[in-house]
């Protein structure tokens, strides 16, 4: 048979712990089932007896925290800093609001497929914290863009867009449009203005001549592509209907066009051949 050693002991229905123990003596005391403690008799720095809970001691320095009700095993402890996290009496471990900021984030440590579905929302966005500069180029596109998400209310100053853009669908202003460009091409079948009047030769009032003439250019097919102009010819002071027309820094010249109509009232006319026809 097999030699056993027995230390001092309590009931096993009992918790108190030993109230003197000689140097180097052990005991135990099965704390009514809740989990046996041992104890050690030492001497304090004076010499005097002492008992150590021998468990404290240890613990005290290699603490562990209480497992989570969840799960059955139990979790080694780590150092938070305070400023980052909340760390309960057990050990458990939360972050704190506002607790990570960019600066702590490694580059690309945070990935689309890292973060949760709807685990991001306006409400946990900071303002302006959203930029350009944070945005891939093709990051956002109409796709990822619920219908109607983007209202001018949402809109805090007004929308400036550095680059091109484009739509497939139908654009419409509700406001005035204002064009400060180089050249505007209107790639329509039908273009129907609702203004009767149309103004050529600048948004302000000229303060000197320019040389130039006013009017509109038209494109048409005689035996090759041609050019014609109608309107005012201005080193000839006098309206001008020309075809085979050259425009050159928009100043016409070309081949006066032939002019077919019911009527001609005029107060005068100058240098004008009349043909009577043939019978």
């Amino acid at each position: 048979m097999a030699n056993t050693i027995t230390i001092k002991k309590n009931a096993y229905n009992s918790t108190s712990a030993p109230t003197s123990l000689a140097f180097g003596e052990l005991a135990v005391n099965n704390n009514n089932g809740s989990g046996a403690k041992l104890y050690v008799g030492s001497k304090t720095s004076g010499n005097s007896a002492d008992v150590t809970d021998f468990q404290s001691t240890i613990l005290a320095a290699v603490p562990v925290a209480t497992a989570a009700a969840s799960d059955s095993g139990t979790k080694g402890k780590a150092q938070f800093s305070s400023d980052n996290f909340a760390v309960t009496g057990n050990g458990f471990v939360t972050i704190k609001d506002s607790g990570i900021v960019a600066a702590e984030l490694a580059s690309s440590s945070v990935t689309a497929a890292k973060i949760d579905s709807a685990a991001v929302t306006t409400a946990k966005i900071a303002a302006d914290a959203v930029t350009n500069a944070k945005l891939a180029d093709n990051a956002v596109d109409t796709a990822q863009v619920v219908n109607d998400s983007i209202t001018a209310a949402k809109l805090a100053h007004n929308l400036t867009l550095p680059g091109n853009v484009s739509t497939g669908g139908t654009l419409t202003v509700g406001g005035n449009l204002t064009v400060n460009g180089t050249t505007t091409t209107v790639n329509s079948t039908t273009t129907t203005l609702d203004d009767p009047i149309m103004t050529l030769g600048g948004d302000t009032a000229p303060g000197s001549d320019d040389n130039k003439d006013r009017g509109v250019e038209f494109r048409y097919y005689s035996g090759s592509a041609k050019l014609g102009f109608m309107g005012w010819d201005d080193s000839e002071g006098k309206f001008t209907l020309m075809t085979d027309a050259t425009n050159s820094s928009e100043v016409f010249s070309g081949t006066l066009a032939a002019l077919k109509m019911g009527a001609l009232t005029a107060s005068s006319v100058t240098s004008a051949t009349i043909d009577g026809g043939t019978y």
